[in-house]
């Protein structure tokens, strides 16, 4: 999502409905605490927290595919 700039592209690509994104998207703000996005116009921009924590979210992918990997999965 941060890299398409859209929070509709990014539900076009995860084939869900734009208000389900943004729902998923507020709810994370509330369990965090933090802003996320900077939502000034049509486009957003990641907030401090928001970089912080794509950041974080980045590694733990990565590291999820690197132990699906080593298991033998593909799924």
């Amino acid at each position: 999502m941060a890299t398409l700039r859209s929070i509709s592209r990014a539900a076009e690509t995860l084939y869900i409905t734009q208000s389900a994104m943004s729902s998923r998207i507020a709810a994370l703000e509330e369990e965090l605490g933090r802003l996320l996005l900077d939502r000034r116009d049509k486009t957003f921009r990641l907030t401090i927290a928001g970089a912080r924590f794509l950041t974080h979210a980045e590694r733990l992918l990565a590291l999820q595919k690197a132990a699906k990997e080593a298991l033998g999965g593909t799924h």
